[in-house]
C-alpha cells in the first residue's frame, strides 16, 4: 500500500483541471477522516487507561475515572481524575518496589517527593480503605508498605503507539 495518492491525467487543461478537482475532493476526505482517526486513537487510550487504573494494585481508595476529553474535531485528550491518579501510576513507597516508571523522574514525580512525603518511609499508616494490599489496623487505620507503579496511562500511550499504524491503514484506506 502506497502513502501516496496517485493522480493520473493527461497534461491538458482538462486534465489538470480534473486533477484539481480530485485533489479537492481528496482534500475534503482527508479533512473528515481525521476526526474519525482521531477519536478511534483517543477511545483505545481511554479503554487500556481505564482498565489499568481499574485492575491497578492500589492501598487506598482507588477513585480514578477516565474519560475522553473531546476538545475539538481534530483534538482528543484521554484524562484520569481522582485523588489516587499520581500514585497509581507512579507508585509509592521507596523501599518496597521498584521506581521502574521511565517517564517519572522527568515529569518530577519520583518516590517519596510527591504527596505528604510518606512514600520517603518504609511503611507508614493512614485512614482510610485498606484497597489491594493494605493492612487494617481496625479504627479505619491501614497499614502500607507503598504500591507498584501501575504505570496506567503510560501503558494506554504504549498502546497508542502500537495500534497508531493499524488504525491510521484503517480509516485512511482510500479506494
Amino acid at each position: 500500500m502506497s502513502s501516496f495518492k496517485k493522480i493520473s491525467v493527461p497534461l491538458t487543461a482538462a486534465g489538470i483541471t480534473a486533477m484539481c478537482a480530485e485533489i479537492e475532493r481528496y482534500q475534503k476526505w482527508l479533512t473528515e477522516r481525521i476526526p474519525i482517526f482521531v477519536k478511534e486513537l483517543a477511545e483505545v487510550g481511554v479503554e487500556v487507561a481505564d482498565l489499568k487504573f481499574h485492575y491497578a494494585v492500589y492501598d487506598g481508595e482507588n477513585d480514578v475515572a477516565v474519560t475522553l476529553d473531546d476538545r475539538d474535531p481534530f483534538c482528543k485528550a484521554v484524562v484520569a481524575v481522582g485523588k489516587s491518579v499520581l500514585f497509581i501510576e507512579f507508585g509509592t513507597g521507596v523501599q518496597t518496589w521498584p521506581d521502574n516508571h521511565p517517564e517519572a523522574g522527568k515529569l518530577g514525580m519520583e518516590r517519596g517527593s510527591y504527596g505528604k512525603g510518606n512514600g520517603q518511609h518504609k511503611a507508614w499508616v493512614y485512614k482510610g480503605e485498606p484497597g489491594s494490599m493494605g493492612l487494617p489496623l481496625g479504627s479505619d487505620k491501614v497499614l502500607t508498605y507503598g504500591n507498584p507503579a501501575n504505570m496506567s496511562m503510560y501503558q494506554a500511550k504504549q498502546a497508542l503507539c502500537e495500534q497508531f499504524e493499524s488504525i491510521a491503514r484503517r480509516v485512511f484506506k482510500y479506494d
